[in-house]
């Protein structure tokens, strides 16, 4: 070995070749160390690439997600226009009054969801996020899932309306259970659908609990909260939507450079 070469020229005082032993101890562990760091940064650089794949893939998650719950939104929004012009005028959905008690109750409908965030936790938490060397990029993710935190979940994502607490105290159970059976499907993962159904009520009884509805002094107020603070989601929700496309885009074209 050189060490063991270095040591006997040292004992013979061969300083030449000392001098000589001692630049090949010093190359070959610079070289070993050189080595060790270029094996290093392949481990590395294919780590990060691991994690940008994943991170893309729960971003277009994310999207499609909210893409199902603004188009619920907008659903329950127009439930919520046609419930407000008969709370105001007495306008009834297509003249039908029954129609007009299920615009009552589908407009309480909730879409709740959670972004996808397992990736970038587990980046955060081994302090992996480093492995991604663009530092403007690395703020743009950590901007990202700082807006979907809980304390964004809690205020946007899920919703707790009084007027869902007040309608469905105000809508008889036999009502509601043919609502959930003949009105509401429930699709794949958490999407919902909102459906025409046959009235299980007479006319006349679907008058009266329409004046109940009216008569209410708090349904009215509450449903115009509500449907502002989902109006108000639905801005927040596309241009979070917006906001992790481009950083898609980002982290795909950083996957390729």
């Amino acid at each position: 070995m050189a060490m063991t070469r270095l040591l006997r020229r040292l004992r013979e005082q061969d300083w030449l070749a000392a001098a000589i032993e001692f630049v090949i101890v010093v190359f070959g562990i610079l070289l070993a160390l050189q080595v060790s760091n270029w094996n290093q940064d392949r481990v590395d650089r294919e780590r990060g690439a691991r994690f940008v794949v994943r991170l893309c893939a729960e971003l277009a998650s994310d999207r499609a997600e909210m893409s199902e719950a603004i188009a619920f939104w907008r659903q329950v929004g127009a439930f919520g226009e046609s419930a407000m012009a008969h709370s105001e005028d007495g306008t009834l959905v297509d003249n039908d009054r029954w129609k007009t008690v299920l615009a009552y109750y589908q407009a309480s409908q909730l879409y709740p969801f959670e972004l996808e965030d397992t990736t970038f936790l587990e980046m955060r938490d081994t302090g992996s996020l480093a492995l991604i060397a663009d530092e403007s990029l690395r703020k743009r993710i950590a901007d990202y899932y700082r807006m979907g935190g809980a304390g964004l979940r809690a205020n946007i994502l899920f919703h707790r309306p009084e007027y869902r607490q007040e309608i469905r105290g105000l809508t008889p159970w036999r009502v509601q259970e043919h609502i959930w059976s003949n009105c509401f499907r429930q699709g794949e993962g958490a999407s919902q659908v909102l459906l025409d159904c046959k009235s299980p009520l007479s006319d006349a009884d679907a008058a009266k609990l329409l004046d109940a509805y009216r008569a209410s002094p708090t349904l009215l107020p509450r449903l115009r909260e509500w449907m502002s603070t989902m109006k108000v989601s639905a801005i927040v929700v596309e241009s979070m939507q917006a906001n992790g496309q481009a950083l898609a885009e980002g982290l795909d074209h950083y996957e390729k450079p």
